[in-house]
């Protein structure tokens, strides 16, 4: 019975490297598209799947580029050298509409795209619908029971906040995760279609912004999309006293000067035309998430960074009193990607000065990428009057959030087993185990204790290099007393498993004399005597130190809320997808918030249909009937308005 248990061990490791290998075997194949409805012009992308974050290549993505995220900025900041592009007049978006009223103005607004092909086909899918009705129930409102049908259409513009593709900017992922996708289900009507304008995130930036600015900036057509921004950053009017302003303060989280004067610029123009100004303002992180306003003013904290772009340019308008212009700008909405999920943080409308403050924190970042949780999010945050340098507190109340924090709770205990969900992971411990126990049997010097050491310093570095280092003292100290615990914990480990468990008697069963090759190999390569329990050492120590890993990261996430991102990608949630539709009045700013339940598994549909067989049929076909026949989904209660904002102007 007991040597059952030894093949057990061999059958999970076995499962293990089969699972890994097949995946490595897997070669996504590539499709054939058009770019014109007319079929003319042929187009061809490898569809992709979700990029996993704990395997060898998303480790080695990780460390690369967050080694970069420094080094690109002391090297060399293209954002400087936009100085010399060319200039928008801030008009494009309103004097290039083909399809607007003049009573309203539609934009989309999506962030986080170009991961796995399901997810982000499934929200481009929603957006380029000529027009589409939601249901809609207000799901932060439990006194509101009634369901009601409102039908939107397709913006005139489409935003994307950042993180285009996944895991970084360039040419080859530009167009298998982004235009790839874009381009089957909307493809070039040769007509005048609608803008799509961007700002950077930070795996934008790991190339330097290069293939972003060949994307974004080149004045031409991605499937029924114009392009017509010059740079990495905008500002555009939407109305007469509306304005959309997109800012590049990626990667260290601060503003360069060329950038500060062109947002300057455009504010006292525009103040010049009108007593006030309605600003959406883009940024690239929700810096509120985790700001402390006790350290005000003690430490840099990223929010200071929108703090310093807002005062600048009020006090660029409030200089202009010297010369009677007096004018007023009003930042009604602060909206950013980055985090997968949706959630709203509002200003209660009885403070004080209400209508001259932030009125809304709006983080809208599942346009296909992994999904984040909410359960960290705060039912309350203070924030500062970002206006002056006053310590005044405002108090803003988490008024929405998709997926609900229960459910996402919930989805924090698959790091249980993290080792089986991340076999990539655990298949890369049984690669470096294997390093150990070779040279802790064949070493009789220091480096065979050293050794141990391996697999500690490894989880150390991850946990150093991929989380954030933006706390506060009291953080950092309590991030130290927790990789010093992982480290002692990995090292308690290969101690055990390789110096004490072979002199227990009772482990007889696990001595690699079971297998009669395993011992002829260790003759063949002269193993010292005593080695008895090779592979099951490999396999012991790789399983545990995963497990060890998967429940670290567990217990930091529910001890200090560290870890945010890592135990939202330890397993990669496919579904719960958001994006937002801004309708634009001369009276108020409404806000639709739609989420996708389930993303649709168009892979699996193209094993069916030819690729642009499927294009003509998304053409031609009414979308829900299109939905319910391909993807045996209803599509009313799939995809919904969760949340209906309206800022009254």
């Amino acid at each position: 019975m007991e040597t059952l248990f030894f093949y057990f061990l061999l059958l999970i490791a076995a499962a293990f490297l089969i699972f890994y290998f097949k995946d490595s075997w897997y070669s996504p194949k590539k499709v054939k598209i058009f770019k014109d409805i007319f079929e003319k012009y042929p187009y061809y992308f490898i569809p992709q799947k979700p990029v996993k974050w704990f395997d060898f290549t998303g480790l080695m993505n990780s460390f690369r580029m967050v080694s970069l995220s420094a080094d690109i900025l002391s090297i060399i900041d293209k954002r400087e050298m936009q100085t010399a592009l060319g200039k928008d007049t801030g008009r494009e978006l309103i004097e290039n509409n083909c399809d607007e009223s003049e009573e309203e103005f539609w934009f989309d607004f999506i962030a986080d795209t170009g991961d796995g092909f399901d997810a982000t086909t499934s929200v481009f899918y929603h957006l380029t619908r000529e027009s589409y009705t939601y249901s809609f129930k207000n799901e932060f409102d439990r006194d509101v029971e009634n369901e009601a049908e409102i039908k939107l259409k397709r913006g005139s513009v489409l935003v994307v906040g950042g993180d285009l593709v996944y895991p970084v900017g360039s040419e080859i992922n530009y167009r298998d995760r982004f235009k790839g996708p874009l381009r089957l289900v909307a493809p070039d009507t040769r007509e005048l279609g609608p803008i799509l304008i961007a700002t950077p995130g930070n795996h934008d930036w790991y190339d330097g912004l290069s293939a972003f600015f060949r994307l974004m900036c080149q004045r031409s057509k991605i499937s029924d999309y114009r392009t017509v921004q010059n740079r990495s950053y905008f500002a555009y009017s939407l109305r007469k006293n509306v304005h959309l302003m997109g800012i590049d303060n990626q990667l260290l989280g601060d503003i360069d000067i060329p950038q500060m004067t062109f947002f300057t610029e455009y504010v006292e123009k525009i103040s010049k035309g009108n007593d006030v100004n309605h600003v959406i303002l883009l940024i690239a992180e929700p810096y509120w998430y985790n700001y402390d306003i006790k350290d005000r003013h003690k430490r840099r904290q990223r929010m200071d960074s929108l703090e310093y772009i807002i005062r600048t340019m009020k006090e660029a308008v409030r200089k202009l009193e010297a010369s009677n212009i007096k004018s007023e700008i009003i930042f009604d909405v602060v909206l950013t990607g980055d985090i997968h999920h949706y959630s709203h943080y509002k200003l209660d409308e009885n403070v004080k000065g209400y209508d001259k403050e932030i009125k809304h924190y709006i983080t809208s970042g599942g346009g296909g990428a992994f999904g984040h949780i909410t359960h960290f999010l705060k039912d309350e945050i203070k924030l500062p009057i970002l206006q002056n340098t006053t310590t005044t507190e405002l108090k803003y109340e988490l008024d929405g959030k998709y997926p609900s924090k229960e459910k996402s709770g919930k989805k924090t205990f698959w790091n249980l087993i993290f080792f089986i969900i991340n076999y990539e992971f655990t298949v890369l411990l049984f690669f470096l185990s294997s390093i150990v126990a070779c040279i802790f049997c064949y070493s009789d010097s220091l480096l065979k204790w050293l050794v141990l050491f391996l697999i500690p310093i490894v989880f150390c570095f991850i946990i150093t290099k991929v989380t954030s280092t933006e706390c506060s003292d009291e953080e950092q100290l309590k991030s130290k007393m927790m990789r010093g615990a992982l480290f002692l914990l990995s090292f308690g480990i290969q101690l055990w498993v390789f110096a004490i468990l072979p002199k227990y008697d009772k482990v007889i069963f696990l001595q690699d004399s079971h297998l009669s090759f395993v011992e002829s190999l260790k003759n063949f390569f002269k193993v010292p005597a005593g080695n008895d329990y090779l592979i099951a050492q490999v396999i012991i120590s790789a399983l545990l130190q995963s497990m060890l890993f998967g429940w670290y990261i567990l217990v930091g996430y529910y001890l200090f809320k560290f870890y945010i991102t890592e135990i939202s990608s330890g397993k990669i949630n496919t579904g719960n997808k958001n994006f937002l539709k801004f309708k634009i009045t001369d009276k108020e700013i409404v806000i639709y918030v739609v989420a996708i339940r389930k993303t649709y598994q168009w892979m699996r549909l193209l094993k069916k249909k030819q690729a642009f067989h499927l294009q003509r049929e998304l053409l031609t076909e009414d979308p829900k009937k299109f939905i319910k026949d391909n993807f045996k989904l209803d599509p009313d209660k799939n995809v919904k308005i969760i949340d209906k904002i309206t800022i009254p102007l």
